[in-house]
């Protein structure tokens, strides 16, 4: 017979005994059984991995990061999604102006980065295989919504070309990211300029928009599955330099490495800035995360576990911030 598991009573136990994390009554009881075990006290008991672990002594205090992580993912859905609204909706006004609106238009038109290569260059057969696999996936969302969407119902039915503005309504932020980046050079460009991120002196390769939409994708992907959030452990790949130094030169702050929650602040806030959202909509952003950093510093016995989480430079980078608003 396998291992059996653990009750309620048992699991307490075991972080006492085993743990030295003070564990006891009722109200302890509960809240275990709110936020689980494994999805919950486990993982917030560290830092980015597993073998660098907070130097936690009481329940209340992995409650306490418990309620820190929840309050971050509060405050952050909203402004990502407003960021990634507007994104599409610059997008789509520079696909269809003046264009044909139809998927194999757009595709042919403006989603072909390839051509700004020389054909049979390695740069070119990359660029192709990516464009496929785009298209690939633009018809797999159509094939995935028809059934839900009465709009793709209405144009499949009339045996019409979907317009793109309606395979937009279901694009997840991981496809509008690939979406710009198999935008044409002059295309992206535009697209950049009018949302006002775009730097050629740095990006050479006009690709700042879409690497800011991955980072946040990857942000946003773990707040609407509810993971951790508040050591960032969902980045999963290697920002490049030459965004950090964009994003220091535009905000002047330094010391940006998206390690740390804060740094996500900062790219947030930088676009909320630029989609001319109002000054008084971003302070009060800020002023919130600065309110969440303080309840939970308050809430843990030892700063060195805050150090840990948010860096000893996460007050001084929000208050530069501001400064440069």
């Amino acid at each position: 017979m396998g291992e059996k598991g653990k009750s309620i009573d048992g699991l307490m136990r075991h972080i006492r005994n085993n743990h030295n994390v003070l564990i006891n009554g009722s109200k302890h009881k509960r809240t275990l059984r709110n936020i689980g075990y494994f999805h919950g006290y486990k993982a917030y008991k560290f830092v980015h991995k597993k073998n660098n672990p907070l130097s936690f002594t009481t329940f209340d205090e992995i409650r306490g990061t418990y309620n820190f992580d929840n309050a971050l993912k509060s405050l952050l859905y909203s402004e990502v999604m407003k960021i990634e609204t507007a994104i599409s909706n610059y997008i789509l006004e520079v696909l269809v102006t003046d264009s044909a609106i139809d998927m194999d238009s757009i595709f042919k038109e403006k989603l072909n980065h390839f051509d700004d290569f020389s054909k049979n260059s390695v740069e070119y057969k990359k660029e192709m295989a990516k464009f496929l696999n785009l298209r690939r996936n633009l018809e797999g969302t159509i094939a995935n919504n028809y059934t839900k969407s009465s709009i793709i119902q209405h144009y499949v039915h009339q045996n019409k070309p979907i317009p793109i503005w309606a395979i937009f309504e279901h694009t997840t932020m991981g496809d509008l990211g690939s979406i710009i980046e198999r935008l044409n050079n002059n295309t992206r460009l535009k697209i950049q300029q009018d949302i006002g991120c775009s730097d050629t002196s740095l990006d050479t390769k006009v690709e700042l928009l879409s690497k800011h939409i991955f980072i946040l994708k990857d942000l946003r992907n773990a707040i609407a599955h509810n993971n951790v959030v508040f050591d960032c452990r969902f980045n999963t790949f290697k920002i490049k330099n030459m965004v950090i130094t964009h994003l220091e030169k535009h905000t002047k702050v330094k010391n940006i490495n998206f390690t740390t929650i804060t740094d996500y602040i900062i790219l947030i806030a930088y676009y909320l800035k630029i989609l001319r959202f109002s000054k008084k909509e971003i302070k009060n952003f800020i002023s919130r995360y600065k309110k969440i950093i303080k309840d939970y510093s308050q809430s843990i016995k030892d700063p060195h576990n805050v150090h840990l989480i948010l860096g000893v430079d996460s007050l001084s980078k929000i208050n530069q911030l501001l400064n440069n608003l």
